[in-house]
């Protein structure tokens, strides 16, 4: 992986007491071959507890609470500063968001010095409209919700909600998108 490069998750915090990468998000992020990897998730907290597995009813309503509560100027003040301070660490970053990760992204109002050095790799993505950089939104073809959100992707992959990085088709789009990335910057 190119050096001037890291890559970072951007979802939803479905724990609202950490930020600790899943095992999933691991094993993917490991996968993926990326040795610049951020190794939590937004909001990139440092004295995150370790991951611990949250219900789905409970980490849906977490979510959820974080896709509205994002529209507001305190979530700006609250998380842009470690968003601004993990994009100065390397010069290009490729975020992995997923879920509502997206609309997180959208209502930090990145300036856009910081938007032209991202590249955003969307899964299911759940938002109101894209960002403004460079992205590439991937969506499941059993993915109701974020078929709600974006009618058109750019790529389908077959896949629910729940399930996108443990399929390889998703893993296979992630590392040409940023090889082609890395490629061209």
């Amino acid at each position: 992986m190119n050096p001037r490069w890291q890559v970072a998750f951007l979802t939803g915090q479905s724990d609202p007491q950490g930020c600790a990468l899943s095992p999933l998000q691991q094993r993917f992020i490991d996968a993926l071959a990326a040795p610049l990897a951020v190794d939590r998730n937004f909001p990139y907290a440092t004295d995150t507890p370790p991951f611990r597995k949250t219900p789905l009813w409970r980490a849906s309503v977490a979510n959820a609470q974080q896709y509205l509560g994002s529209r507001g100027v305190a979530f700006r003040r609250r998380h842009r500063p470690a968003v601004d301070a993990l994009l100065a660490r390397r010069e290009r970053t490729l975020l992995l968001a997923g879920s509502c990760g997206l609309e997180l992204l959208v209502n930090l109002h990145l300036p856009r010095d910081l938007l032209d050095r991202l590249a955003v790799f969307a899964y299911g993505p759940v938002a109101r409209r894209r960002p403004d950089c460079d992205s590439l939104l991937l969506q499941g073809r059993r993915d109701r919700l974020s078929r709600w959100y974006f009618p058109q992707v750019d790529v389908h992959v077959a896949a629910g909600h729940m399930d996108y990085l443990a399929q390889a088709s998703v893993l296979q789009h992630c590392r040409d998108y940023l090889a082609a990335r890395q490629a061209r910057a």
